[in-house]
Protein backbone atom coordinates (compact mmCIF):
# COMPACT_ATOMS: atom_id res chain seq x y z
CA UNK A 1 0.00 0.00 0.00
CA UNK A 2 2.77 2.73 0.77
CA UNK A 3 4.26 1.85 -2.76
CA UNK A 4 0.61 2.53 -4.09
CA UNK A 5 0.34 5.84 -2.13
CA UNK A 6 4.23 6.35 -3.57
CA UNK A 7 2.81 5.84 -7.09
CA UNK A 8 0.29 8.19 -6.25
CA UNK A 9 1.73 11.13 -5.28
CA UNK A 10 4.40 11.16 -7.95
CA UNK A 11 1.77 10.87 -10.89
CA UNK A 12 2.20 13.81 -12.85
CA UNK A 13 -1.53 13.81 -14.28
CA UNK A 14 -2.88 13.04 -10.89
CA UNK A 15 -6.10 15.77 -10.96
CA UNK A 16 -6.90 13.58 -13.70
CA UNK A 17 -9.09 11.27 -11.39
CA UNK A 18 -7.66 11.66 -7.72
CA UNK A 19 -11.48 12.52 -6.17
CA UNK A 20 -12.02 8.96 -4.92
CA UNK A 21 -9.03 7.30 -5.88
CA UNK A 22 -8.27 5.33 -2.78
CA UNK A 23 -11.32 3.03 -1.38
CA UNK A 24 -10.89 1.67 2.41
CA UNK A 25 -13.06 -0.69 3.50
CA UNK A 26 -12.72 -1.77 7.62
CA UNK A 27 -14.85 -4.97 8.42
CA UNK A 28 -15.17 -6.29 12.09
CA UNK A 29 -17.18 -8.96 13.29
CA UNK A 30 -17.41 -10.20 16.96
CA UNK A 31 -18.67 -13.35 17.71
CA UNK A 32 -20.63 -14.79 20.75
CA UNK A 33 -17.81 -16.49 22.60
CA UNK A 34 -15.73 -12.96 22.75
CA UNK A 35 -13.28 -13.57 19.70
CA UNK A 36 -13.52 -11.70 16.51
CA UNK A 37 -11.75 -10.82 12.94
CA UNK A 38 -10.85 -7.77 11.13
CA UNK A 39 -11.00 -7.72 7.22
CA UNK A 40 -9.29 -4.72 5.54
CA UNK A 41 -9.84 -4.02 1.93
CA UNK A 42 -8.07 -1.13 -0.31
CA UNK A 43 -8.48 -0.53 -3.79
CA UNK A 44 -7.79 1.92 -6.35
CA UNK A 45 -9.80 3.91 -8.20
CA UNK A 46 -9.75 1.15 -11.89
CA UNK A 47 -9.59 4.11 -13.57
CA UNK A 48 -6.50 5.60 -12.09
CA UNK A 49 -5.25 1.79 -12.18
CA UNK A 50 -6.16 1.76 -16.12
CA UNK A 51 -4.37 5.23 -16.76
CA UNK A 52 -1.29 5.38 -14.51
CA UNK A 53 -0.24 1.68 -13.98
CA UNK A 54 -0.71 0.52 -17.99
CA UNK A 55 -3.24 -2.54 -16.87
CA UNK A 56 -0.91 -3.74 -14.64
CA UNK A 57 -1.63 -5.50 -10.94
CA UNK A 58 -0.70 -2.69 -8.29
CA UNK A 59 -0.56 -5.24 -5.58
CA UNK A 60 1.60 -7.35 -7.31
CA UNK A 61 1.04 -10.79 -6.54
CA UNK A 62 -2.01 -10.46 -4.08
CA UNK A 63 -5.63 -11.52 -5.43
CA UNK A 64 -7.61 -8.60 -6.45
CA UNK A 65 -11.12 -8.17 -7.47
CA UNK A 66 -12.77 -5.38 -9.54
CA UNK A 67 -15.87 -3.64 -7.24
CA UNK A 68 -18.28 -0.90 -7.45
CA UNK A 69 -18.47 1.76 -4.65
CA UNK A 70 -20.57 4.62 -4.30
CA UNK A 71 -20.90 3.99 -8.34
CA UNK A 72 -17.46 3.81 -8.76
CA UNK A 73 -15.22 0.96 -9.94
CA UNK A 74 -12.16 -0.16 -7.83
CA UNK A 75 -9.14 -2.61 -7.89
CA UNK A 76 -9.05 -3.81 -4.51
CA UNK A 77 -7.17 -6.37 -2.58
CA UNK A 78 -8.69 -7.56 1.48
CA UNK A 79 -7.11 -9.02 4.31
CA UNK A 80 -8.50 -10.75 7.18
CA UNK A 81 -6.87 -11.53 10.10
CA UNK A 82 -8.22 -13.04 13.18
CA UNK A 83 -8.19 -12.23 16.76
CA UNK A 84 -9.06 -14.60 20.17
CA UNK A 85 -10.23 -11.61 22.03
CA UNK A 86 -12.29 -8.75 21.79
CA UNK A 87 -9.38 -6.86 23.96
CA UNK A 88 -7.20 -7.82 20.92
CA UNK A 89 -9.74 -6.42 18.46
CA UNK A 90 -10.43 -3.03 20.24
CA UNK A 91 -6.22 -2.76 20.80
CA UNK A 92 -6.01 -3.22 16.31
CA UNK A 93 -8.74 -1.03 15.78
CA UNK A 94 -6.70 1.91 18.02
CA UNK A 95 -3.51 1.49 16.32
CA UNK A 96 -4.57 1.56 13.32
CA UNK A 97 -3.97 4.76 11.21
CA UNK A 98 -4.82 6.50 7.44
CA UNK A 99 -2.61 6.45 4.91
CA UNK A 100 -0.36 9.25 5.44
CA UNK A 101 2.30 11.17 2.41
CA UNK A 102 5.26 10.25 4.82
CA UNK A 103 6.77 7.51 1.77
CA UNK A 104 9.88 7.44 -0.23
CA UNK A 105 8.46 8.71 -3.78
CA UNK A 106 9.51 6.93 -6.65
CA UNK A 107 11.40 8.92 -9.22
CA UNK A 108 9.73 8.96 -12.60
CA UNK A 109 12.78 6.63 -13.60
CA UNK A 110 10.67 3.79 -11.39
CA UNK A 111 7.12 4.40 -12.36
CA UNK A 112 8.05 3.96 -15.97
CA UNK A 113 5.42 2.26 -17.68
CA UNK A 114 3.26 2.15 -14.31
CA UNK A 115 5.40 -0.27 -12.77
CA UNK A 116 8.53 0.16 -9.85
CA UNK A 117 11.82 -1.32 -9.69
CA UNK A 118 11.83 -4.44 -7.62
CA UNK A 119 14.73 -2.50 -5.50
CA UNK A 120 15.33 -3.84 -1.65
CA UNK A 121 13.75 -0.72 -0.81
CA UNK A 122 10.26 -0.78 -2.16
CA UNK A 123 10.24 -4.57 -1.70
CA UNK A 124 10.72 -3.45 1.94
CA UNK A 125 7.64 -1.56 1.99
CA UNK A 126 5.51 -4.27 0.55
CA UNK A 127 3.92 -5.50 3.61
CA UNK A 128 0.72 -6.50 4.33
CA UNK A 129 -2.54 -4.19 4.79
CA UNK A 130 -3.66 -4.59 8.31
CA UNK A 131 -0.21 -4.74 9.33
CA UNK A 132 0.30 -1.11 8.05
CA UNK A 133 -2.55 0.17 9.61
CA UNK A 134 -1.59 -0.92 12.93
CA UNK A 135 1.82 0.96 12.41
CA UNK A 136 1.57 3.24 14.65
CA UNK A 137 1.90 7.13 13.85
CA UNK A 138 5.19 8.84 14.45
CA UNK A 139 5.53 11.32 17.51
CA UNK A 140 6.81 13.90 15.55
CA UNK A 141 3.83 14.28 13.89
CA UNK A 142 1.44 17.32 13.91
CA UNK A 143 -1.62 15.68 13.20
CA UNK A 144 -3.27 12.37 14.74
CA UNK A 145 -3.54 9.88 12.01
CA UNK A 146 -5.35 7.07 13.60
CA UNK A 147 -8.78 6.14 12.14
CA UNK A 148 -10.37 5.96 15.57
CA UNK A 149 -10.53 8.67 18.47
CA UNK A 150 -11.91 5.88 20.73
CA UNK A 151 -13.23 2.04 20.81
CA UNK A 152 -15.07 0.39 23.23
CA UNK A 153 -15.71 -3.02 22.42
CA UNK A 154 -17.57 -4.98 25.30
CA UNK A 155 -20.13 -7.98 26.58
CA UNK A 156 -21.57 -7.28 29.80
CA UNK A 157 -23.81 -10.37 30.59
CA UNK A 158 -25.91 -11.07 27.06
CA UNK A 159 -25.19 -7.23 25.79
CA UNK A 160 -22.52 -7.16 22.82
CA UNK A 161 -21.76 -3.34 22.63
CA UNK A 162 -19.29 -1.79 20.20
CA UNK A 163 -19.02 2.07 20.77
CA UNK A 164 -16.15 3.69 18.79
CA UNK A 165 -15.57 7.24 17.87
CA UNK A 166 -14.06 8.66 14.31
CA UNK A 167 -10.91 10.50 14.26
CA UNK A 168 -11.75 13.28 11.29
CA UNK A 169 -9.68 12.94 7.96
CA UNK A 170 -8.54 15.90 7.32
CA UNK A 171 -5.29 17.64 5.63
CA UNK A 172 -4.61 18.48 2.07
CA UNK A 173 -2.79 16.81 -1.10
CA UNK A 174 -2.12 18.50 -3.95
CA UNK A 175 -4.76 21.03 -3.26
CA UNK A 176 -7.56 18.18 -2.67
CA UNK A 177 -8.65 17.63 0.84
CA UNK A 178 -7.89 14.39 2.31
CA UNK A 179 -11.77 13.26 2.87
CA UNK A 180 -12.24 13.57 -1.05
CA UNK A 181 -9.34 11.96 -2.01
CA UNK A 182 -10.05 8.82 0.21
CA UNK A 183 -13.45 6.94 0.30
CA UNK A 184 -14.13 5.13 3.39
CA UNK A 185 -16.76 2.18 4.38
CA UNK A 186 -16.87 0.70 8.35
CA UNK A 187 -18.69 -2.06 9.24
CA UNK A 188 -19.57 -3.91 12.08
CA UNK A 189 -21.16 -7.55 12.01
CA UNK A 190 -22.51 -8.53 15.75
CA UNK A 191 -23.52 -11.73 17.76
CA UNK A 192 -26.72 -11.14 17.07
CA UNK A 193 -29.40 -8.89 15.90
CA UNK A 194 -28.76 -4.98 16.19
CA UNK A 195 -30.84 -3.76 19.06
CA UNK A 196 -29.59 -0.14 19.09
CA UNK A 197 -27.17 1.60 16.80
CA UNK A 198 -26.29 5.23 15.94
CA UNK A 199 -25.76 6.75 12.79
CA UNK A 200 -25.32 3.51 10.41
CA UNK A 201 -28.12 1.47 8.42
CA UNK A 202 -28.64 -2.05 9.94
CA UNK A 203 -29.27 -4.96 8.34
CA UNK A 204 -30.26 -7.86 10.44
CA UNK A 205 -26.70 -8.25 12.96
CA UNK A 206 -25.12 -5.70 10.38
CA UNK A 207 -24.53 -2.18 10.96
CA UNK A 208 -22.81 -0.38 8.06
CA UNK A 209 -22.15 3.51 9.26
CA UNK A 210 -22.70 6.66 7.09
CA UNK A 211 -19.05 8.19 6.39
CA UNK A 212 -20.30 10.96 3.69
CA UNK A 213 -18.63 13.40 5.81
CA UNK A 214 -14.82 12.09 6.89
CA UNK A 215 -13.89 15.87 8.26
CA UNK A 216 -16.02 15.16 11.17
CA UNK A 217 -15.68 13.38 14.26
CA UNK A 218 -18.39 10.51 13.95
CA UNK A 219 -19.48 8.38 16.88
CA UNK A 220 -19.92 4.61 15.70
CA UNK A 221 -22.65 2.89 17.59
CA UNK A 222 -24.07 -1.10 17.69
CA UNK A 223 -25.74 -3.01 20.56
CA UNK A 224 -26.88 -6.66 20.31
CA UNK A 225 -28.63 -8.72 23.10
CA UNK A 226 -28.32 -12.62 22.57
CA UNK A 227 -30.81 -15.06 24.26
CA UNK A 228 -30.23 -15.49 28.14
CA UNK A 229 -29.15 -19.52 28.72
CA UNK A 230 -30.98 -18.94 32.02
CA UNK A 231 -34.40 -18.56 30.90
CA UNK A 232 -33.64 -21.47 28.27
CA UNK A 233 -32.29 -23.98 30.95
CA UNK A 234 -35.94 -22.96 32.63
CA UNK A 235 -38.02 -23.59 29.84
CA UNK A 236 -36.10 -26.96 29.12
CA UNK A 237 -36.95 -27.90 33.11
CA UNK A 238 -39.95 -27.07 32.91
CA UNK A 239 -40.70 -29.01 29.85
CA UNK A 240 -39.48 -32.08 31.23
CA UNK A 241 -41.05 -32.25 34.77
CA UNK A 242 -44.35 -31.03 32.80
CA UNK A 243 -43.76 -34.38 30.29
CA UNK A 244 -42.84 -36.32 33.75
CA UNK A 245 -46.01 -35.18 35.21
CA UNK A 246 -48.00 -36.39 31.76
CA UNK A 247 -46.40 -40.24 32.24
CA UNK A 248 -47.16 -40.45 35.89
CA UNK A 249 -50.58 -39.58 35.13
CA UNK A 250 -51.12 -41.70 32.21
CA UNK A 251 -49.53 -44.85 34.91
CA UNK A 252 -52.19 -44.25 37.32
CA UNK A 253 -55.04 -44.19 34.80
Amino acid sequence: MKKIIAIILSAITLSLCLTGCVYEDLSVKLNKNGTGSVSATVGLKKEFVDQMMDGQNPFEDKETKEIEYDGDKYIAYTETKEYGTFEEIEKALSEMTYESNDYNVPTENEIDGGGMENTEETASVETSVIDEWLTETPAEKETDDHIFKSVSIKKDGSRYIFDAVLNPLTGELDGYDMSDIFKVSISVEMPAKVTAYKNGTVDGNKVTFDLSDMSTETELYAECKTASVVPVIICGVLVVASLAAFIVLRKRK
